[in-house]
């Protein structure tokens, strides 16, 4: 059974269109609705193959790298 005055505190569902109208806005791209929904799909693509790398647990003592030396 569920107490309905605790709030729920997970984070809202990711909003894939959103985040690619918001992110066009901020960097002044122009997106042509005829191109939107293959950008919002292409993201969507990109953010599943991306998500096994994400999901990695890192060790608590791991620190960023200050300077990328290939």
């Amino acid at each position: 059974m569920s107490d309905s005055s605790v709030p729920d505190s997970s984070p809202p569902a990711f909003d894939d269109d959103a985040y690619v109208g918001q992110t066009a806005e901020l960097l002044g791209l122009n997106l042509p609705d005829s191109y939107r929904d293959q950008v919002v799909e292409n993201f969507r693509q990109l953010s599943a193959i991306a998500q096994p790398v994400m999901d990695f647990p890192l060790p608590p003592h791991t620190e960023i790298a200050p300077i990328f030396k290939p």
